[in-house]
């Protein structure tokens, strides 16, 4: 059967954390996958760039496009319903905890969404939106089994955060041996490098404590820290590396056995040293955690993706979905933000005259509100740009 066309727009190119990689490979496995970058195509107004999508959703018979959600860009609910309806549309996330209340009003225009977290998933769906967890880091020809000597009995990689720290330096005072990288180490810096630091590990120490945002429009923002699953998991499992993990629902939704948890600094220490100091019960964890993390492998998963695709209808009843008006003043303010950081001075006043054209789409008082609001962000960021604009051209000259 001749695999379908699907087109993945992303925001922009990472430098670090490469995760439009990784959605690309995954489905290169099921799929014909085209790119687009939209920080490529910033110079020209949104609907310029949603009538390019168009175009080449037609010339290359596009059959599913995949958004990329959360932090808010230019992918708002006019974009998505904008581009053609011949196509399945859907979102893929990955910080929906911080995000959700945005991501679930930009979905009401999408057919699906994707998510990197089982119980955002289930949130989407308790609201009817078709959802499915698809995780992110499951590259199997990257994240395998490599037969290297293990020369670390303990591996951490991520960014270096207060409480993360805490819990290595209690480790490493109790003379357990901690191998510790972020992705600005020059060993550590691509996925290659890091999956070799892994395969030389004997345990995987992973953190699903993270902090919570202060937006206005996150109605968690009271609260400090929440836990969420993390790719490191599956990639030690799919090295055939075990993984020790602070606790999350979330990933006991995915590991419901193999996967060992702890919620203390003297857990995580307990555990740790039971796993080094006992070969035949490290084996047996290793090879139970190792088999239940290729059932999320790129390879394998993403036949259970293609499946939900093709059971996926497309939606004719998006006009009934009106978003609020701090929704609106989100995408608002970041399409003129956009374009001042990248000195797009033409797009600037392009997006001005069409936010200004588009209130006639609004009842009142709504567009009077949304009307305030452009004059109020464009006056805002007009002198700014005006002053980019003069320091170019002289530079030019």
């Amino acid at each position: 059967m001749q695999s379908q066309n699907l087109l993945f727009i992303f925001k922009d190119r990472k430098s670090v954390t490469l995760n439009h990689d990784f959605w690309v490979d995954k489905f290169k496995n099921k799929f014909n996958v085209f790119t687009l970058f939209l920080n490529d195509k910033i110079q020209l107004s949104n609907n310029e760039i949603i009538l390019k999508i168009n175009n080449f959703i037609l010339k290359e018979d596009i059959s599913t496009i995949l958004l990329e959600g959360d932090h808010a860009h230019i992918i708002d609910d006019e974009f998505i319903k904008k581009i053609s309806s011949n196509v399945k549309k859907g979102i893929f996330l990955g910080d929906d905890m911080v995000w959700h209340l945005v991501n679930l009003i930009t979905a009401q225009q999408c057919d699906f969404v994707f998510t990197s977290e089982p119980i955002s998933s289930y949130k989407f769906q308790e609201l009817g939106v078709k959802s499915l967890f698809v995780p992110v880091e499951a590259n199997g020809k990257i994240f395998k089994e490599r037969n290297l000597k293990k020369i670390y009995d303990v591996l951490h990689f991520g960014r270096n955060k207060t409480i993360r720290s805490d819990y290595l330096n209690y480790l490493l005072d109790n003379n357990v041996k901690v191998k510790i990288v972020s992705p600005y180490d020059e060993e550590a810096n691509t996925v290659e490098k890091l999956a070799k630091l892994i395969s030389q590990s004997k345990i995987v120490i992973n953190f699903e404590k993270s902090s919570n945002g202060n937006r206005a429009f996150n109605p968690l923002k009271l609260f400090k820290h929440f836990y969420q699953t993390k790719g490191r998991i599956q990639m030690s499992g799919i090295s055939n590396v075990l993984c020790v993990s602070e606790y999350s629902p979330s990933s006991e939704i995915l590991y419901p056995q193999e996967l060992p948890f702890f919620e203390t600094k003297e857990e995580c220490l307990k555990k740790i040293k039971f796993y080094l100091d006992n070969e035949t019960e490290f084996n047996e964890a290793t090879k139970r955690f190792n088999l239940k993390s290729l059932e999320y492998e790129d390879s394998r998963y993403i036949t259970k993706v293609e499946n939900f695709i093709n059971k996926i209808k497309r939606k004719n009843d998006t006009d009934r979905f009106k978003p609020p008006i701090w929704y609106k003043y989100l995408f608002i303010n970041q399409t003129f933000r956009l374009r001042l950081k990248h000195k797009c001075f033409m797009s600037f006043f392009k997006e001005f005259l069409s936010k200004l054209y588009c209130l006639k789409d609004y009842s009142f008082p709504k567009n009077i509100l949304i009307f305030f609001i452009t004059i109020l962000l464009f006056i805002r960021y007009l002198p700014f740009i005006i002053i980019k604009k003069i320091i170019n051209f002289s530079q030019d000259k």
